[in-house]
């Protein structure tokens, strides 16, 4: 394996690229079974401990991330700023690219697992057991306040992470993952002042900070969703996360009025804002609109439910006629959306669905109350929810109206 090579197809050359560490953590593993030729080279300390009875240790604002597994560290300019990681993953990189060279037998899908997957397994049902016997005490059916704060659809991976001892909840890939369809938020506080982690795009990292500030009463709660305030404009997909659109707003404050369109400019080439249909010179950076943004959230609550196998991806095939790869045998109802960027020689696809969503996993398309089997389907379209026949009537003429099926309107 060519590390120089391949470390030139990330962007990094010369002095860029790190130097091979060839160290490892001390003593022998108390848990994790390793093959021959492997001495844990590259791999954090973490995983040589024992994960029957590992206890994670919080950062410096008493919050756990990824499980514990990596150190984290204050950003050394605020301290009321996020924490980060204080792990290599270039020398993690290192040691899995230097093991399959070597033709590691390691294998994650019924062979022997990899070390990392051997530890995570055990913490996962840990976690797993602790969560079978959490009573949440009618918690799961409580209104809440919550506060997202980003620290400056389906499109992107995302997690969930219960900041008490940094348990990870997403999609189901990768080995560090607790399925997130099988829990519910009320795993991931208890009390008002909590807050749970939330991480959008693997690639830029969107990181969000979600606080609990009400809980109201079982009888004072009925299960709407809605959005009471906000601040500021959406930032563009693709601007590189939280910590540099942080830094572009710091610079957008300072700019020249020049400057500040081309800024803006640069946030409506971005995917999320290609419907906005205004010029640059109309695009309020600061501005919040509560409506607008009940209207989309009104808009989220009545569309089926994502594809997970079929995410909205973009490709740029080397030639146009050539087929995905990644599309497998579709299910009843499912078809392939494809939307051509010819500007970006490449295309956006997505796996759709025109089947009515599971009751256990819809809720009502007015008010976004969770209602189960209590659930009642719009006779038309046969597709939409809800949970009385006075949301169904607002919802109606506000906007399914527009969205039901031809033959439902020509009744």
């Amino acid at each position: 394996m060519d590390l120089a090579k391949l470390f030139s197809t990330l962007s990094l050359a010369g002095e860029d690229i790190p130097p091979r560490s060839t160290t490892r953590p001390a003593g022998k593993p108390k848990f994790v079974k390793f093959l021959p030729g492997d001495n844990g080279e590259g791999m954090p300390e973490t995983f040589f401990e024992d994960p029957r009875t590992f206890n994670p240790k919080p950062g410096p604002h008493g919050q756990i991330q990824t499980w514990g597994i990596f150190p984290v560290c204050a950003l050394p300019t605020n301290p009321s700023e996020s924490v980060t990681l204080t792990f290599d993953g270039i020398q993690m990189m290192y040691r899995t690219v230097s093991l399959w060279h070597t033709n590691s037998q390691y294998d994650n899908r019924g062979g022997k697992p990899w070390p990392e997957k051997q530890f995570m397994d055990v913490l996962k049902d840990r976690k797993r057991e602790q969560l079978s016997k959490l009573d949440l005490a009618g918690l799961d059916k409580k209104d809440i306040v919550i506060k997202i704060r980003l620290k400056v659809r389906n499109l992107h991976c995302y997690t969930f992470t219960d900041l008490r001892d940094g348990a990870v909840f997403g999609p189901e890939v990768g080995y560090d993952y607790l399925p997130d369809d099988k829990y519910m938020l009320a795993h991931l506080f208890s009390e008002v002042g909590d807050t749970f982690g939330h991480l959008y795009d693997y690639g830029d990292k969107w990181y969000h900070e979600i606080e609990i500030e009400k809980i109201f009463l079982l009888e004072e709660s009925y299960g709407r969703v809605q959005i009471l305030d906000g601040k500021g404009m959406c930032p563009g997909e693709n601007m590189r996360g939280s910590y540099r659109y942080q830094d572009f707003l710091k610079a957008y404050d300072t700019d020249s009025y020049t400057e500040q369109v081309k800024k803006r400019r640069e946030i409506l080439d971005c995917p999320n804002y290609k419907g906005f249909g205004k010029p640059p010179s109309l695009f309020d950076i600061d501005a919040f609109d509560i409506d607008q943004a009940n209207e989309r959230l009104v808009a989220a609550l009545s569309s089926p439910n994502s594809v997970r196998a079929g995410m909205k991806a973009f490709t740029m095939p080397i030639n146009p006629s050539a087929q995905d790869s990644r599309i497998g045998k579709l299910k009843k109802g499912q078809s392939i959306q494809r939307e051509w960027d010819y500007e970006s020689h490449g295309y956006w696809q997505e796996t759709t669905s025109s089947t009515k969503d599971k009751r256990s996993q819809s809720a009502c398309a007015a008010c976004g109350k969770p209602g189960g089997q209590d659930l009642k389907t719009c006779s038309g379209c046969r597709a939409i929810l809800y949970c009385s026949a006075e949301h169904q009537k607002v919802h109606w003429k506000d906007v399914h109206k527009k969205q039901c099926s031809r033959k439902y309107l020509e009744k």
